[in-house]
């Protein structure tokens, strides 16, 4: 048996399905994946980046359950974090509340426009990132797994994943931003577990925000950081005291 990272992958309909990954001792990565239950039947093994792989499976809404021991035929034996249960849930004991989100690029959206999007999405992650101090793999964590479609114009490309409340506001917050810069001919849709979308609008939004224990006040810095709330005036700072350059 080989020790193997479990993630995880929620439906909107209930159902979920797994994916393990592994380093082995030539560098090489296996990773195996089928639905959530005892066994993990289809195996494949290749040189890649185990971390990398991990970081794009999180992006697409993927969620780390835990070690595993997996054997030759992919049989989960017991997760490592729990010796005194060798069972594998079908089902996690509670689900948690899920943002779901699905970009889809029209083939009628022009090559011009979606390097434009690209761009503007991509410079304003990085501004956030240079205002909150945060290294170059935290601003890959935002970005879920969708800014690459840029690359591919006129083919009606699209993407999906998920987001749950232990990822965080951000996450949401630069979907958010996505939406909001998209072109003509894109489609970002937001959405709760309940079929209710999401807009760009923060203070319409405010709802959503309570789900991750926050408010306006709460997710201000980082919205107007990302264009997603005008910056308040301090009206205090705003009047001078000293009175003769009024004249």
């Amino acid at each position: 048996m080989e020790e193997y990272d479990l993630y995880r992958y929620h439906h909107s309909d209930g159902s979920s399905k797994d994916w393990a990954i592994r380093r082995n001792a030539d560098g090489r990565i296996t990773t195996r994946w089928g639905r959530t239950g005892p066994t993990l039947p289809q195996v494949g093994t290749r040189h890649q980046d185990k971390i990398a792989l991990e970081n794009a499976k999180r992006r697409k809404g993927y969620v780390h359950v835990g070690k595993v021991l997996i054997d030759d035929r992919g049989k989960i034996r017991s997760f490592m974090n729990d010796a005194q249960d060798e069972r594998v849930p079908s089902q996690p004991e509670a689900r948690k509340e899920t943002i779901y989100w699905r970009i889809k690029i029209g083939a009628l959206a022009t090559r011009g426009q979606l390097l434009e999007w690209g761009k503007a999405v991509t410079g304003t992650v990085n501004r956030l990132g240079t205002a909150f101090g945060l290294d170059r793999s935290e601003r890959a964590d935002f970005e879920p797994g969708v800014i690459v479609h840029w690359r591919i114009p006129g083919t009606g490309a699209s993407g999906a994943g998920q987001i749950v409340l232990d990822q965080g506001v951000v996450p949401l917050l630069i979907l958010m931003t996505i939406k909001k810069l998209a072109p003509e001919n894109v489609s970002v849709s937001l959405a709760t577990e309940n079929g209710i979308e999401i807009g760009h609008d923060l203070r319409s939004e405010t709802a959503v925000l309570t789900l991750f224990g926050t408010d306006l006040d709460g997710v201000r810095p980082l919205a107007e950081n990302l264009g997603l709330l005008q910056p308040k005036i301090n009206l205090a700072e705003a009047i001078r005291t000293d009175y003769d350059s009024w004249f």
